[in-house]
């Protein structure tokens, strides 16, 4: 399989782009993690065993302060980034391992969206894996279905916990057309964290949009980081104060704070 590896248009002082650009390309070698003390390569230890026996080579990633690492450091594994489109072949071993070493760099984006997403701020150059880009896709369409679906499922009240707890919104008195347009868009922000909300616990996410709308109505205060009741304190955070009313010796205060919201 063949992956396209492409320069990151930026705006330089001579206004050149593409083929027409004049700046010089980039050389990429195998970082060292400064933590770990081994070469950040992108391979699997599976990898390195296959592939040192197909290159009768030494892939192993240690790193040694005080000798340059015989494959790592040579010239064969030295990645020469142009200014324009290149093409590596994953059915070559050293270019296979030299997309790893690419997608395991901080100056190569491993996906066009995932640079635009800020993920890789230092990357001069970019991966464009049609497939891989496609599976990603694939899976974003079936958590946006999958989150249509499930939230269509909730009650209305259900329903207003999610826009609560997700965008901080209290539609208690909207529409029923009202709160499915609010959803929309927080399906189309962000489905995965809609999808993670319509799975955890019904009494948990009750218990937190209580709290939430219990704060927007002055029942319950944030004074620095504690929440009151009055002159109580409850918890530093939302979560905490979801512990404390779940237990059930405090029922009676849950009660109160339901009573007081209605």
């Amino acid at each position: 399989m063949k992956i396209e590896v492409r320069p990151i248009e930026k705006s330089t002082w001579h206004g050149k782009k593409g083929e027409e650009s004049f700046s010089r390309p980039k050389t990429l070698q195998a970082l060292v993690d400064g933590e770990k003390l081994e070469y950040a390569t992108g391979l699997t230890k599976e990898e390195e065993e296959e592939y040192s026996k197909i290159l009768k080579q030494d892939l192993s990633k240690q790193f040694n302060p005080e000798a340059p690492h015989p494959f790592w450091d040579s010239k064969m594994t030295r990645v020469k980034l142009e200014n324009h489109t290149q093409f590596f072949s994953t059915e070559n071993p050293l270019e296979y391992i030299k997309i790893k070493l690419m997608k395991a760099s901080k100056y190569v984006a491993n996906s066009v969206a995932e640079y635009e997403e800020g993920k890789f701020p230092e990357a001069h150059h970019v991966i464009h894996d049609q497939a891989a880009e496609n599976e990603v896709k694939a899976s974003k369409i079936q958590i946006k279905k999958k989150a249509i679906i499930e939230s269509n499922k909730l009650s209305k009240t259900r329903q207003v916990q999610l826009v609560m707890v997700l965008a901080g919104k209290n539609l208690k008195n909207e529409s029923t057309d009202f709160i499915e347009v609010e959803i929309d868009k927080l399906i189309e922000a962000d489905a995965r964290k809609v999808v993670e909300f319509v799975t955890k616990d019904k009494e948990y996410v009750a218990v937190q949009a209580l709290i939430l709308e219990c704060l927007q109505k002055n029942v319950l205060k944030k004074v620095g980081h504690k929440i009151l009741y009055h002159d109580s304190v409850l918890g530093v955070d939302v979560y905490d104060v979801v512990d404390y009313l779940k237990d059930p010796k405090n029922q009676e205060l849950k009660l109160r704070l339901l009573e007081a919201i209605n």
